[in-house]
């Protein structure tokens, strides 16, 4: 571990090869670091600042999760999943046992699924373009218990393998919100703070040519301040803890 030693800090000295601002930078925002080979020294250590300078860190987080979140609606419509209280034309399987009940909504098409071995339960529920037949959504109530009831996939049609899935809980209210590009290869995630709205979390994870897959976990305080960030992937480990004067890093390296 090196803990960085602030005496050093002139803007001609080197420190590990690299000279010492561009060190200075990458300690102070180790998000954006890109230490090359030559300065291992740095790789790994502690460092505490003061929260109230510029932190680029926080800054580039913030700005993408501010995006997500005015992204996602702060409630949906809430699905009915009682077969009794469904209106549209019922289709048969050649047993004769139903195979699904179809609703007609302008220019959606909406097909209601039984589970398995039932004709009371619907399981999942399929909206389709009108007039293309194009898979538009996948509702479905929630497997396990608690306070997710519903999950929402939905497809985009502009850009191939990406889909959003959203959650909401009671009363439609939009729990989580989360993107996926690349057949699962890039994801974005944010939890929402189900009573003032405001972001709770926000997990990514990309594939890169450098780290392989990464990991950012991001947690945010009670009025929507980030207290926690960690990134990491197979080779190196950033911890950054903020409490109300500081900015508290740990930098690890794994071999």
């Amino acid at each position: 571990m090196v803990v960085m030693d602030k005496n050093l800090e002139t803007k001609n000295e080197l420190y590990g090869g690299i000279p010492v601002d561009s060190v200075f930078s990458q300690a102070s925002n180790p998000l954006a670091a890109n230490v090359t080979s030559s300065a291992k020294s740095v790789g790994e250590y502690k460092q505490t600042i003061s929260r109230r300078g510029y932190d680029k860190d926080a800054l580039e987080i913030s700005e993408i999760v501010r995006i997500l979140n005015n992204m996602a609606p702060i409630r949906m419509p809430i699905y009915n999943f009682n077969i009794d209280e469904i209106n549209g034309e019922y289709y048969y399987k050649p047993d004769g046992s139903l195979l699904l009940i179809r609703e007609y909504d302008g220019d959606v098409i909406r097909d209601y699924y039984c589970a398995k071995n039932s004709e009371t339960v619907i399981d999942r529920i399929l909206e389709h373009d009108k007039y293309t037949g194009r898979l538009r959504a996948k509702i479905e109530p929630a497997k396990r218990h608690g306070r997710i009831k519903t999950n929402i996939a939905i497809f985009d049609e502009k850009i191939n393998n990406k889909y959003t899935i959203i959650q909401l809980s009671e009363d439609g209210v939009v729990n989580n919100f989360s993107e996926y590009t690349g057949k699962g290869q890039t994801f974005q995630t944010l939890f929402r703070n189900v009573q003032t709205f405001k972001p709770a979390r926000y997990i990514s994870g990309r594939e890169t040519k450098e780290h392989g897959f990464e990991m950012t976990d991001c947690i945010f305080g009670v009025n929507g301040e980030i207290a926690r960030i960690r990134r990491y992937c197979k080779n190196r480990e950033v911890n950054i803890d903020y409490d109300s004067e500081n900015k508290n890093i740990t930098v690890k390296t794994r071999q």
